[in-house]
């Protein structure tokens, strides 16, 4: 039988045990809060200036709301800017880059993953190897071939350099590697072809993957700046962060028109992350942990 004092100096170490508890998980969902407010005020503050003047945005002490909200400044991108047509390119651009990168880093990741041929490993360190390379090093040379094609001012200079990354890849080889090999086999044996494999078998076991991938995907070709500026030189052919870049004057910023025109341009981003944030979180995860 347990002296008379265990019973009060269990419960009070209980009781030392959940408070310690319910104070850890307060102090991380204000450090939630904390960063939550860090990261949106900059977006709000995006959103509430794309209805300023010029001056209210550049004024010293900062005026956080306007005095008069201008909606001609959004009328004045739309009308007056490229931006529609921005819009319009990207909306085609953007997609096939996501839907045709996914396909290829599916049908290599399999290939490095699955298939045994002469050079293999060596192959995939090489592509991998270009990760290493900074990004500018390698457009230099892509400009060049455009150059030399005759590609400048189209859409397969928007299209073709980006239907294969090393990233995507990695990340699909890195999944496929724990598909099952037995069901590969039992399906080679039912007479199935190394697509039909992918499309029945690999693609729907590692579709949160390829979910994950695709996102990135689209965000990254939907942001790109750099690339689109070295290879677009006519107004009918920008994409949508290039005609951004030209509501900049010759002879300085018209910050009310660049936000409003911003603003505009996330909305695509906001709707993905809003409908596929689960496969972002996921993806995010699995990537880390995969990786």
């Amino acid at each position: 039988m347990p002296p008379p004092g265990a019973a009060r100096v269990s419960g009070g170490r209980d009781r030392g045990l959940v408070w310690g508890r319910v104070a850890g998980e307060g102090l991380a969902y204000v450090f939630l809060l904390v960063c939550a407010v860090v990261m949106l005020v900059p977006f709000l503050w995006m959103v509430v200036s794309s209805f300023k003047e010029q001056w209210e945005i550049t004024a010293v002490p900062a005026i956080w709301l306007p005095h008069v909200w201008h909606l001609d400044n959004f009328a004045y991108v739309i009308r007056d800017s490229p931006l529609i047509t921005g819009y319009k390119n990207s909306l085609i651009i953007v997609p096939i880059v996501t839907a045709v990168e996914v396909a290829t880093s599916t049908i290599a990741g399999y290939a490095f993953a699955k298939l045994r041929f002469p050079g293999r490993d060596v192959l995939f360190v090489g592509v991998i190897s270009t990760l290493m390379l900074p990004g500018f090093l390698i457009q230099i040379p892509l400009f060049v071939v455009m150059v030399g094609v005759g590609w400048l001012n189209t859409f397969q200079a928007m299209i073709i350099p980006f239907l294969f990354t090393p990233f995507g890849i990695f990340l699909m080889r890195q999944f496929i590697l724990g598909v099952p090999t037995d069901y590969i086999d039992s399906a080679r044996i039912d007479g199935s072809g190394e697509i039909g494999i992918i499309w029945r078998i690999v693609f729907p076991l590692t579709r949160e993957a390829a979910a994950a991938l695709a996102i990135f995907v689209f965000i990254n070709s939907w942001n790109d700046l750099f690339w689109p500026l070295l290879v677009l030189r006519q107004r009918t052919m920008f994409t949508l962060p290039v005609a951004l870049f030209t509501l900049q004057g010759d002879y300085g910023t018209y910050y009310h028109y660049v936000l409003a025109g911003a603003t505009l341009a996330v909305i695509p981003v906001v709707i993905v992350y809003v409908f596929f944030q689960e496969h972002i979180v996921r993806g995010v995860t699995l990537t880390g942990l995969k990786g």
